[in-house]
């Protein structure tokens, strides 16, 4: 049950950081905001697919823990 939980919100964060990431863009601009929260400085990008890339990887590393633990049980 646990897992499962932290599953959804890698899931949902995962996707949330991708559609925040636009590496064509210059800021938050295609949400209607052009505030400097995110600036598309290229290491705030570079770290933002860091960030990305950790997430899917833990995203896949919860998926096959939780199946191994449903063969397993």
């Amino acid at each position: 049950m646990t897992i499962r939980l932290i599953w959804y919100l890698i899931s949902i964060t995962t996707i949330c950081l991708i559609l925040i990431n636009n590496p064509k863009g210059s800021n938050l601009s295609s949400f209607g905001n052009r505030s400097s929260f995110i600036s598309s400085t290229r290491s705030t990008q570079q770290t933002l697919q860091f960030i990305i890339a950790f997430n899917i990887f833990l995203f896949l590393f919860i998926t096959i823990l939780s199946v191994l633990f449903l063969y397993i049980n």
